[in-house]
């Protein structure tokens, strides 16, 4: 196992007497991309929630290589490279795009950026250029000066990526990252979260966009009622009897009908809005459609 491989052993949470997430076990090794997919209420916000230390499991434990950070906070996760994006996208909106990522960028633990686009820089003078170079990598320079907070949502979620790459992550854990992007956007992330992978990151993809799920990751999981109901390459999975009844259900699998809640775990005392009803898998109706 690698120092930076991600993974969660035995993890359970409830809320008084339903369960969100029960017995669950997952491995997001480094220069990999794992997803996670599920229809609503299957516990992904829960189990995304768990593994940022957002929540802390009523059972079970998140390993970091042989580390084991179960009780960690978001921000000391954070530090020893754990790096997440929001679903709503978390910028400073009266500051610039430039200055957004500068925030990160020198609060970074370790050269990581710089590493991953090929150079290696020191000081404020290297944070800019680390800033710089992100932005190019993701086509963003003509918005280097804009106000966060006038871009549309499109734009705000391939900030918050470079924000995230500026931090130098070891494990990036990204929620509903493709979420408003055109096509051309969507491409264009996909093809750098696959050289982020292939420099070494472990990288964790949720998002309702199945076909985006599929195309580009090694690894998915599956997630019915708060469990892990299959694992394995996309095409196994996309095959899986209980993936393909649970989405039948609902239609075709593709990214119209897999819903479309946060990940980012609960503002209150109860459950995230993807938890599961039930403390088990939901029944489900099969009716006629074709998996594409």
């Amino acid at each position: 196992m690698s120092r930076n491989d991600l993974s969660a052993r035995g993890l359970v949470r409830r809320y008084g007497g339903l369960t969100a997430v029960e017995d669950v076990n997952m491995d997001v090794p480094s220069g990999q991309i794992t997803g996670l997919i599920g229809p609503n209420g299957a516990g992904k916000s829960t189990l995304f929630s768990l593994l940022t230390g957002v929540e802390q499991p009523d059972e079970g434990k998140v390993l970091l290589g042989q580390r084991n950070i179960t009780r960690m906070s978001p921000d000391a996760r954070s530090r020893r490279g754990l790096v997440q994006t929001f679903q709503v996208p978390s910028l400073f909106p009266s500051l610039t795009v430039a200055d957004n990522l500068l925030v990160a960028a020198e609060n970074r633990r370790r050269d990581y950026a710089g590493d991953l686009l090929g150079f290696r820089a020191r000081g404020r003078s290297g944070a800019l250029q680390i800033v710089d170079d992100v932005l190019a990598s993701l086509r963003l320079e003509d918005i280097r000066e804009s106000i966060a907070g006038t871009l549309p949502t499109g734009a705000l979620r391939l900030v918050e990526f470079a924000r995230a790459l500026c931090a130098r992550p070891d494990v990036l854990l990204l929620d509903e990252p493709a979420s408003g992007l055109d096509a051309a956007e969507t491409e264009r992330f996909s093809a750098l979260v696959r050289r982020i992978a292939d420099d070494g990151v472990a990288i964790l993809l949720v998002d309702h966009d199945v076909d985006l799920v599929f195309k580009v990751v090694d690894r998915v999981y599956a997630m019915v009622g708060g469990r892990v109901v299959a694992e394995g390459a996309p095409a196994a999975v996309r095959a899986d009897p209980t993936v393909r009844s649970v989405y039948l259900a609902q239609g075709p699998l593709t990214s119209k009908n897999t819903g479309a809640s946060p990940a980012g775990g609960p503002s209150g005392g109860g459950p995230p809005a993807d938890s599961p009803p039930t403390g088990g898998p939901p029944a489900v109706a099969v009716s006629s459609g074709e998996l594409r």
